[in-house]
C-alpha cells in the first residue's frame, strides 16, 4: 500500500473513511480524503462510486477485487443511463407505435382499392337539370375511357379535344351505346395558352405541341369562351385528362429541346388544367357536390429524357393539394372534391396498343379504377392497384437503385421508339 494512504475504521454511518499518512508530495490529498465518502453526495454517483472503489482495492485481495470491478461497472452504467428496465419500456412503446402505424397504413392502402365507388353522389340534378361531366382529351385512350364510364354512371358528357373528326367519331359511338345520354363537343388546343404567343417556333418545328395532318396552328385557348360554352349545364364533374409527352421524338434531352417544345408540353400538362380549373371552380361550387379529377402519371418520379413531362405531371398533383387547402382557407370549398390520380402504363391508347397484362390495364379499366376512388376525399392516389404495387416498390428503392432502374427503363423505351419511327 502506498505510504500516503490507509483505510481507517468506518464512521458511525458505516461508511469507510480514508486517512493520509505523512507525505511530502500530497498534502492536499490528506485533507481531501479524510472525510466519509457519504460527504460527496453533492457529486454525481459515478464519482462517489469511484472513490469507494479506490479505497477498497487498496485493502482487499486481488480475487475479491475482480468481483468488485464487475459491481463497479454496473454502478457506473446505472449512473450513466439510469434503470435499464425503463429503456426497455421505451423501446417496447416505440416498437408498438411503429407497428400500429404500419398496420394503419396497410389498412388504408388496401381499403382504397376495396371500397365501392361513390361516383354516383355527383350524378345529381340541380334545379331539374341532369348532371354533366367534362372530360378533356377525350378523343382516345384514357380520356375516351372516362367518357364511356361517366356515361354508364348516369352523366351526360362534354367531349373535349382539338380534332373535331376524332371527337365526332367518339361521340357517335357513345351515343349508340348510351342512347339516353346527351353528348357535346368542345374544341380547344390544350397545348396552347396565351403565353405561347411570345415563344418563336424553332426552325423546322411547328408551334403546336403535336401538329396533326398538316393542319394550321390553332388559336390560343380562350378560357372565358370555354366557360361560356358550358353555361346552362349542370356541370358536376371535371376530368383534367388531356396530357402527354412531347413527340417526334418522344425522348429528347433537356438541352436539345426547343423553347416551343418545352413550353407547349408544360402548357398541355400543367397550364391548361390549371386555367380550366380556375375558370370552372365557381360553376362546380354552385353545382356541388362536385368533383375534379386531375390525371397525373407515375412518371412524376422523374425520368430522364422526359423532363418537361415528368415535371408538369408533378405540378398537377401539387396543384390538387394546394387548391383544396386554398378553398378551405377562404371558406369556399363547399362540397368540391379534388382527386389527383397517378396513372401507370396503360394500353389501348393512341401510342400503345399491346395486349393488356397484369401491370398494364387497358384504358377503360384504368378510367373505371380512377373513378372508383372518388367520393372518399383520398386526395392523391395511384389509380390502379397493380400500379400502386409498382409505386410502393419505387418508394422502397435506395436512390442509387432507383437511378439505375429508371435509366435502364428509358434506354429500353427509347430504343424501341427509334425502331418504330
Amino acid at each position: 500500500m502506498p505510504a500516503d494512504l490507509a483505510v481507517l475504521p468506518t464512521s458511525p454511518d458505516k461508511t469507510p473513511t480514508v486517512a493520509s499518512r505523512p507525505s511530502s508530495h500530497a498534502p492536499h490529498m490528506a485533507r481531501a480524503c479524510t472525510r466519509p465518502v457519504s460527504d460527496y453526495t453533492a457529486l454525481d454517483a459515478s464519482s462517489a462510486a469511484f472513490r469507494v472503489h479506490f479505497s477498497f482495492v487498496l485493502s482487499v485481495p486481488v480475487r475479491r477485487r475482480r468481483r468488485h470491478h464487475l459491481a463497479l461497472t454496473r454502478t457506473l452504467t446505472m449512473s450513466a443511463i439510469g434503470d435499464p428496465s425503463r429503456f426497455g419500456g421505451v423501446f417496447t412503446a416505440i416498437g408498438l407505435l411503429t407497428a400500429i402505424i404500419a398496420v394503419t397504413r396497410a389498412i388504408q392502402f388496401v381499403s382504397i382499392y376495396l371500397l365501392p365507388s361513390r361516383i354516383a353522389r355527383y350524378a345529381h340534378s340541380t334545379n331539374g337539370q341532369p348532371p354533366w361531366a367534362l372530360v378533356t382529351g377525350a378523343s382516345d385512350g384514357i380520356g375516351r375511357g372516362f367518357a364511356a364510364e361517366l356515361a354508364k354512371q348516369g352523366f351526360n358528357v362534354v367531349l373535349h379535344g382539338r380534332n373535331y373528326a376524332k371527337l365526332s367519331s367518339v361521340m357517335s359511338q357513345l351515343q349508340e351505346r348510351h342512347p339516353d345520354r346527351s353528348f357535346r363537343i368542345l374544341i380547344a388546343d390544350a397545348s396552347r395558352v396565351a403565353c405561347l404567343n411570345c415563344i418563336r417556333p424553332a426552325p423546322g418545328q411547328a408551334h403546336t405541341h403535336d401538329q396533326e395532318n398538316g393542319s394550321t396552328a390553332a388559336p390560343p385557348a380562350d378560357f372565358d369562351a370555354l366557360r361560356a360554352a358550358l353555361d346552362g349545364l349542370n356541370l358536376t364533374v371535371l376530368v383534367n385528362n388531356a396530357g402527354g409527352g412531347a413527340v417526334n421524338p418522344t425522348f429528347l434531352s433537356l438541352g436539345e429541346s426547343s423553347e416551343a417544345r418545352i413550353t407547349g408540353n408544360v402548357a398541355l400538362n400543367a397550364l391548361f388544367p390549371l386555367h380550366l380549373t380556375r375558370a370552372l371552380l365557381p360553376t362546380l361550387r354552385r353545382n356541388s357536390p362536385s368533383l375534379v379529377v386531375n390525371v397525373s402519371s407515375l412518371a412524376d418520379n422523374g425520368l430522364p429524357l422526359l423532363v418537361s413531362y415528368c415535371a408538369s405531371k408533378r405540378f398537377l398533383l401539387t396543384m390538387t393539394e394546394a387548391v383544396v387547402r386554398e378553398m378551405k382557407l377562404l371558406g369556399k370549398g363547399g362540397d368540391v372534391e379534388l382527386l389527383g390520380v397517378r396513372v401507370g402504363k396503360t394500353t389501348n391508347t393512341a401510342y400503345f396498343t399491346e395486349k393488356p397484362s397484369f401491370f398494364t390495364p387497358d384504358s377503360q379499366t384504368m378510367a373505371r379504377a380512377a373513378l372508383d376512388k372518388a367520393g372518399y376525399g383520398h386526395g392523391i392516389v395511384v389509380g390502379y392497384w397493380a400500379h400502386a404495387l409498382q409505386h410502393l416498390l419505387i418508394k422502397a428503392m435506395p436512390l442509387w437503385v432507383k437511378d439505375r432502374a429508371f435509366i435502364a427503363a428509358v434506354q429500353s423505351e427509347a430504343a424501341n421508339d427509334r425502331k418504330t419511327t
